[in-house]
Formats: C-alpha cells, structure tokens, sequence
C-alpha cells in the first residue's frame, strides 16, 4: 500500500508539494499500477459498476488516512515517504464518511470507529493531547501519534469543521449516550465568539493565537467562514452579540451577499466582491456541512448559480480537446504546490493558470447538477492517464489533473478537500440521497 502525505488545505496555510520528478523515473515507478489499470479499463463495465467502484473506493480513501487512534492524516500521498501530521478537519469529515460508510453497510463497526475519534480529540486517549489554546481552539495540523502542534496558529474554520463533523455522527448515532456526550463537550469547550470581529464588516478570524485570541487577519463574507458564522449564531444565548449580528446581517439570507457575475449569461454568483470570485468549495462544504444552507431554497439555487458559472468557464476556455464532463474548479494538489483554483471573467487575472480540472468539485455539485453522474462515468471511461489515481492495486480515485500540463500528475490527494467527492457520490439518488446530508447536518 502507498504511504501517506502531509499536505495543507487550509485557506491559512499551504504546504509545499516536490512535483518536480523527471517523467521517465515517474513512469518506471508507476509503470505496474499502469499496466493494472490499463487492464482493468478494457474489462467491460457499466456505467453502474464504475460509480460503484467510485463510491465504494472513495470510501476506502477514509480508511486509508485513518489512524489507530481515529486521527486522520493530512492527505494520501502517491510516493513511500511516510508523514506524522494530522488534520483537525479530516478529524470532521472522516466522522461524516463514517456515517456513510455505516449506511452503506460498509463499516458495521463505525459507531465505535466514531467514539474512539471524539474520545481522542477530546484528550482522553492515553498519549495524545490534542493542541488547543485558551479559547479551545484546535491547530490545523498535529503529530497524529501526539497530538503535538505542527503549524503556528490555531484555526477556527478547521475546528468548526470538525465540530460540525462530530455533530454529524452524533445526530446519526443519536441512541448513542457517550457519543452524545462527547460532541456535547466539544461543541462547549470551544468559544465560538472569539472567532468573531466586527459583525458588520462580517470579520471572522482566520487564525489564533495561544491566548485564545484573534491573530489579526480576518475574512469577510462570502465564503466557507459560514460554518465558523453559523456555530457562533448557534452558541450565542444573546440576541445582541456580535455573532447573532453577523449572521443576521449576511449569512441568513443570500440576499445580504455580495454576487459577482459570470459569463455572458450573467449568472449570479455568491462572493466577496463583485468582480473576483470564491473556489467552489466554498458552496459545497457549507451545503454538506450547514443545516441553514442545505435546507434552504435560496442557497441551493446559489449553490446551482455556481455549478452553472464553473461548467460555463471550461465552456468558455480556449482548449483544445476538451470535454464537457470536464469541470470543476477546486482546491488541491497543483504544478507548483497547493492552490484553490477560481474561475474568473475574461480579462481578469488568470486564477487556474493549468487549467487543472478538480473531479471533486464536479461531484460535490451533484445535489443540483443532475449531469454529474454521466460526468463522472466519462472521466473515468478516459482511463488512467487523466482523472484516475491508483492508491493500491483495489483502490482507485478520481483527482485533479490538468489541460495545460497533460504528463503532470499530482503527488498528494489532500483529504479536507477530497471529502466532496465521497460526499457528492453519497448524495446521488442512487445510493443515500442529498437528504441524507440535509437530515444529519442540523443543530440543536
């Protein structure tokens, strides 16, 4: 089995990912899990047993950065070298595909997978301390056997993550006392009204410091920083407090929100300007993860707003050979490191140089693009030098590649930004459904 990698996808800090492997050594290393899938492509296969394969495959991606101890690693990395660092928000959405993985009958023990998860993040698993700072803010990224701190600031998106991850399996293991138990605790140990600034300008803090206290740079809405808003709201007894103020102002509506529009259709698109616009996995982890998102009709329509401008942007591009199922722009793995790709107007700066096509943004929009199925058939019709990335000689995912660059291939799949395409192909009507997110997202 390949080793794991440690690769950032916060929008605070980014890692360094080496893509710089001469491509003969590169096809030599790869050359058996080449030749395995070439095989296996010219076994003939339905459309139905290939988006099982990739559900199923997805899945096991979970368990494969899955430790012991229930951490998740950063990332899967598609080399031998080994890494310690752990993610806060896999810690999240690893507990989500738990849920997935139980519905499906796939993972019968994952209600106990689940309570050793929560009993680690919430310092009881002998020789692990979770590093959290006054405020009970959790870092980013942490030695997954320690839990000792591996980058500089606490992050209270990552935290809200994982927050609203465990609230997840909680609502799905509701008999479940001690797993009740523990979220209860997280969700207070944690100070939601630390993260928040000034609730008219919509600041939410981007970082902590040890103090519990904001580091100085702040986001404004819109963008993911809506899972951050939403906990605050929630924790908030007072009607008056920042928190409730910021929510009302601009996240309980999209109405409130800044759009910018895209192509010659115009099509309105939620973001922080009027000209520039989020990467698309904004809207996907508020729909999978925020009960006010997914339940409402004005963000959803936001959220297919957004499907319809990406799709339109690879329509627009001048690139030859392209394919309509080829779309999605998302965070990942890129040429010179790790980067959140966004579409852009023509005439403005250049923001997905590579033109690098993310497969799980494209998923993760399946609750209001009814194509993406077909799309995701096709792009794995097109066979093991695009899309398709072997993780073992059973297990292959779809990842991100690019148009620009056709002989590069990624060397990490980063597992927060990853958690879409499993999310995306859950959500299908074929197997749970998009109520299934909609039903389990909810806070009390």
């Amino acid at each position: 089995m390949e080793k794991l990698q440690l690769t950032s996808s916060s929008t605070t800090t980014r890692a360094n990912i080496n893509t710089g492997v001469n491509p003969v050594v590169r096809f030599i290393r790869y050359l058996p899990i080449l030749l395995f899938a070439a095989v296996f492509h010219t076994q003939a296969q339905s459309d139905d047993e290939i988006i099982n394969k990739l559900y199923r495959d997805s899945y096991q991606f979970w368990q494969q950065i899955r430790e012991p101890n229930g951490v998740y690693r950063d990332g899967f990395q598609l080399s031998n070298k080994q890494s310690v660092r752990g993610s806060i928000a896999n810690a999240g959405m690893g507990l989500v595909a738990l849920a997935i993985g139980h519905a499906q009958g796939w993972q019968p023990n994952a209600e106990n997978l689940a309570l050793q998860t929560l009993t680690t993040l919430s310092g009881n698993t002998p020789g692990f301390t979770p590093a959290r700072n006054a405020a009970g803010c959790y870092m980013h990224f942490f030695n997954v056997h320690t839990g000792q701190a591996m980058s500089k600031d606490f992050s209270p998106i990552d935290t809200d993550i994982m927050l609203l991850g465990a609230t997840f399996i909680k609502n799905y293991f509701s008999k479940n006392q001690q797993i009740g138990q523990l979220v209860d605790q997280l969700l207070a140990s944690v100070d939601q009204a630390k993260f928040i600034g000034d609730p008219i300008k919509g600041q939410i803090a981007l970082s902590m410091n040890a103090n519990g206290e904001p580091s100085g740079a702040w986001t404004i809405p819109f963008n993911e920083y809506m899972i951050v808003a939403w906990l605050a709201k929630q924790q908030s007894k007072d009607d008056n407090s920042a928190a409730n103020q910021l929510w009302s102002r601009h996240y309980q509506t999209p109405k409130n929100l800044k759009k910018a529009l895209f192509g010659k259709a115009q099509t309105p698109v939620l973001s922080v300007s009027n000209k520039r616009y989020v990467t698309m996995f904004t809207f996907l982890f508020n729909y999978y993860l925020v009960h006010h998102f997914s339940n409402s009709p004005e963000y959803v329509q936001a959220m297919k707003n957004a499907a319809k401008a990406d799709f339109s942007w690879w329509q627009e591009q001048d690139i030859k050979q392209w394919q309509p199922y080829e779309w999605g722009t998302g965070a990942g793995a890129t040429i010179t490191g790790y980067n959140a790709d966004r579409i852009f107007n023509r005439g403005s700066r250049d923001e997905n140089p590579y033109q690098i096509v993310s497969p799980h943004i494209l998923s993760g929009f399946s609750p209001v693009k009814p194509s993406v199925k077909a799309d995701l058939v096709a792009m794995y019709r097109a066979g093991p030098d695009k899309a398709i990335y072997q993780l073992s000689p059973e297990v292959s995912v779809l990842w991100r590649y690019s148009l620009k660059q056709k002989h590069w291939r990624a060397k990490a799949v980063q597992g927060v930004d990853f958690s879409t395409m499993l999310f995306g192909l859950a959500a299908l009507p074929d197997f749970l459904g998009a109520d299934f997110f909609n039903r389990y997202n909810t806070l009390e």
